[in-house]
């Protein structure tokens, strides 16, 4: 088994293969990636072929089109493009204000899953995205960065894994400005069969940006079947847990507890999975 077909984050190892496409599972051996660390192996199956599931991914297939929206879905998105002037960036030069916006908005999220974010770290972070496109917003009264958005070519679809915006910015549309903006520059790849991918469905985090994306630019979800395999260090404590999952769920601000929700959520669908 080639483990560099796997990567690890937030304790979990994924696929590195495309979401359409099934890891090759001809050699593999949960048992070694364990040995380097995680506490689950996850991955999917049967991507945009399924009934409708408790899994999917979020995608948008089809060249956005404005003129569709309603009337007042359109005036966010023209608002987003009058107030920020969004443009790609080189994110090494503007390292210092991604740090800046990324601190405001962790700061806006509950204290279960807030990361404590380092500077150096977060740096190194941005080092990675050389392969990436980076997008800035940048609010036009003050030239200020608002928000940023990277996105990474994959060659048969495209990645868009990131974004962020000053939750000061926000009822100024920075995060239409900068999804109008990806759209825009994208359209001509998704009339030539790529899609624009925005991940899987978050168990852990509570965000509306997946169903934003749905309502305002027309992304979709692609339903398909999860797959998880659970360390044999931890199996026992799901497995003890699992009936008592309903009154967990409530204590869920318990950071600890709140990761422990997220598997056993994850369980809860499996079993559901037609």
């Amino acid at each position: 088994m080639k483990i560099d077909e796997w990567h690890l984050y937030n304790h979990g190892w994924l696929p590195q293969c495309a979401p359409h496409e099934t890891p090759d599972l001809s050699s593999f051996k949960a048992s070694e990636l364990f040995r380097r660390g995680g506490v689950l192996v996850r991955y999917t199956t049967d991507f945009d072929h399924c009934e409708t599931q408790d899994w999917w991914y979020v995608v948008k297939d089809d060249a956005y089109d404005i003129s569709k929206l309603k009337a007042k879905h359109r005036w966010v998105v023209k608002q987003g493009e009058k107030n920020f002037e969004v443009k790609r960036i080189d994110p090494i030069s503007y390292r210092e204000d991604i740090f800046l916006v990324a601190i405001a908005a962790f700061s806006a999220y509950p204290a279960k899953y807030r990361p404590d974010l380092q500077k150096e770290q977060f740096f190194r972070e941005i080092d990675t995205w050389k392969d990436s496109t980076v997008y800035g917003a940048f609010y036009r009264e003050t030239g200020k960065l608002a928000g940023y958005s990277v996105t990474k070519d994959m060659g048969s679809y495209i990645a868009f894994p990131i974004q962020k915006t000053d939750p000061e910015y926000e009822k100024y549309q920075v995060n239409a400005a900068l999804v109008y903006c990806i759209l825009s520059e994208l359209g001509p790849a998704l009339t030539q069969g790529k899609y624009i991918c925005d991940g899987e469905r978050n168990i852990l985090h509570e965000t509306g940006f997946p169903d934003y994306l749905i309502k305002y630019f027309g992304f979709r979800k692609a339903y398909c079947k999860l797959h998880l395999i659970i360390a044999p260090k931890i199996r026992w404590i799901v497995c003890v847990a699992y009936p008592f999952r309903k009154v967990l769920y409530k204590l869920d601000g318990v950071k600890k507890l709140h990761q422990l929700n997220g598997i056993l959520r994850m369980r809860e669908i499996l079993r559901a999975q037609k």
